[in-house]
C-alpha cells in the first residue's frame, strides 16, 4: 500500500495492531455426562487430545510466528500451550484469570442431577445467564470482568504484538464482546467449537474478527508398510540441520542413518573447485549410486533407514549445477530418481534460513546459493510426491521440537509391531 500524504497520516489513528489467536481446548473427559465443571482440572478425552494436536500443527504450520503464548492455568489448556511454546521456543504465560466461569457448588455435578434437585434455581440461572451465579460461583458478568481486568492490566505488554491464547469458550465469548464493543447479553451468539481457532485484530480504531471457530483438519499421515520400519529421507539446502535431525530419528527408530557422501569426500581432501563441469556431473551420479546401494543394504539388514538426502535431491543437484544439455541422459536419470522416491514412506523438507549457516569448510555460506537449491528441491518435491508423503517442517529450531514434530506425523501402522510402536512413542 502506498504511503498516505503527510496531512492524512497525521489524521489517522495508530497503525499498531495486536493479534490474538484464541484457541479453545479440545473435548473434556466428563465420563460421558453433561457436567458443570468450571474450574475443575479435568483431562481431555483422546478425541480432545487429537483436537489439540490439530491446533498445535495449525499454529506451527499455518500462522505467523507469535511473540508468546498465554494460557489458562487449567491442564486442559496449559498442556497444549506448553507444547506450542516448547516447539517455537517462546515464553509461556499461565494465568488463572483466563479460567472458565467458576461454577461453585455445582462443579463436578451433572446438569441432570442439578435440575432434578432444584429445577427453579437452574432455570433462573439460564434465564439470566449474564447476572445469575451458581451457589459459590461466578456469573458470566463476573467472568467478563475478570478477563477484562487481565487484558487491561497487561495492555502495554500485549500491544502491537501477536499472541496465542489457549483458553475456554467463556473467556473467548467475553473477549469478543469486549473487543467488538458488543453488550455481554450477545455473548451466547458466539459458539466457537472445541479445538477451534478464533482470531482478533485489535487496533486503536477498533477490532476486526478475522476468524471465528476455525477447526483445523488433521494433517494426512504418511502411509506405512504394515509392520515395517520407516524408510525416511531428509531434504533441503545445506545448513538446515538434516544430519543432526536424521541421526536423532535413526537412533529413536533403531535404523541406520545414511549420511551424505559429499561431506566425507571434502573432509578427505576433495576440492570441488578443481573439478570441471563433466567431472562434477559424474561425481553427483556417483554419490547417488552410493546412496542407493546404502539404502538397499539398510533395508536388507534392518528393514529401514533415515537418509540425509532423498533421490529427488539429486535431481535438484542436476538443475542447480546446470547439467541440462544432454537431454537423453537427464531424462533417464530423472525417471530413475522419481521412481525411487516411491519407496520412501516420507520425505521431510526442512526449512531454509532458520538455522545459521556455519563456515565449516564444506558448505557454502552464501545464503542465496543455498536458497537457489532450496527453491529447486522444494519445487521438485511438490511436483513429484503426493501430499501425504511430503512433510514440510515449520520453522522449528530446537532439535527436541523437530523430533517431536516428525514423530507426531509418522506413526506405526501396525499396533502389534511392538518395536516400531515403542520407537515412535519415545518423544
Amino acid at each position: 500500500m502506498p504511503p498516505f500524504d503527510a496531512v492524512t497520516e497525521r489524521a489517522l489513528p495508530s497503525r499498531e495492531v495486536t493479534s490474538l489467536h484464541l484457541l479453545r481446548h479440545g473435548e473434556v473427559d466428563t465420563g460421558g455426562a453433561r457436567l458443570a465443571y468450571g474450574h475443575l482440572d479435568l483431562s481431555l478425552t483422546p478425541k480432545g487430545e487429537a483436537e489439540g494436536e490439530a491446533l498445535r500443527r495449525h499454529v506451527l504450520e499455518r500462522l505467523p510466528r507469535p511473540d508468546g503464548v498465554i494460557s489458562s492455568d487449567l491442564t486442559r489448556c496449559s498442556a497444549l500451550a506448553e507444547r506450542i511454546a516448547a516447539d517455537l521456543d517462546l515464553p509461556l504465560w499461565r494465568s488463572p484469570a483466563l479460567r472458565e466461569q467458576r461454577m461453585g457448588d455445582w462443579e463436578g455435578r451433572s446438569w441432570e442431577a442439578l435440575t432434578a434437585e432444584d429445577e427453579p434455581r437452574v432455570q433462573a440461572y439460564w434465564a439470566d445467564y449474564l447476572h445469575a451465579a451458581p451457589p459459590g460461583g461466578e456469573s458470566f458478568a463476573d467472568l467478563a470482568a475478570r478477563v477484562q481486568a487481565f487484558f487491561d492490566e497487561h495492555a502495554q505488554t500485549l500491544a502491537g504484538r501477536r499472541w496465542v491464547v489457549v483458553t475456554h469458550i467463556g473467556v473467548i465469548r467475553a473477549t469478543l464482546c469486549r473487543q467488538l464493543r458488543l453488550p455481554l447479553t450477545e455473548a451466547l451468539r458466539f459458539a466457537p467449537a472445541r479445538g477451534s481457532h478464533t482470531q482478533l485484530l485489535i487496533a486503536e480504531a477498533g477490532a476486526v474478527l478475522e476468524q471465528l471457530g476455525e477447526r483445523p483438519t488433521p494433517a494426512p499421515t504418511p502411509p506405512r508398510r504394515r509392520g515395517a520400519r520407516p524408510r525416511v529421507a531428509l531434504s533441503g539446502s545445506a545448513g538446515t540441520g538434516k544430519s543432526t535431525l536424521g541421526a536423532a530419528l535413526a537412533a529413536r527408530w533403531g535404523v541406520p542413518f545414511i549420511p551424505e557422501g559429499m561431506r566425507a569426500r571434502i573432509e578427505a581432501g576433495l576440492r570441488l573447485h578443481d573439478l570441471d563441469h563433466h567431472q562434477l556431473q559424474a561425481l553427483i551420479e556417483e554419490l547417488w549410486e552410493e546412496q542407493a546401494a546404502a539404502e538397499a543394504q539398510a533395508i536388507a539388514q534392518h528393514g529401514g533407514f533415515v537418509a540425509d538426502r532423498s533421490s529427488i535431491d539429486f535431481s535438484a543437484f542436476y538443475l542447480h549445477y546446470g547439467f541440462t544439455t544432454d537431454l537423453a541422459r537427464i531424462e533417464r536419470l530423472f525417471a530413475r530418481l522419481t521412481a525411487h522416491a516411491d519407496g520412501y514412506d516420507a520425505i521431510l523438507l526442512l526449512p531454509h534460513g532458520v538455522l545459521p549457516l556455519i563456515d565449516d569448510g564444506v558448505r557454502s555460506t552464501n545464503p542465496y546459493i543455498q536458497l537457489r537449491y532450496q527453491v529447486t528441491v522444494a519445487g521438485l518435491l511438490r511436483q513429484t510426491l503426493p501430499e501425504d508423503r511430503l512433510l514440510i517442517m515449520p520453522p522449528l529450531t530446537a532439535l527436541a521440537a523437530r523430533v517431536r514434530w516428525v514423530l507426531s506425523r509418522c506413526s506405526p501402522e501396525d499396533p502389534n509391531d511392538e518395536a516400531t510402536r515403542k520407537s515412535f512413542s519415545r518423544v
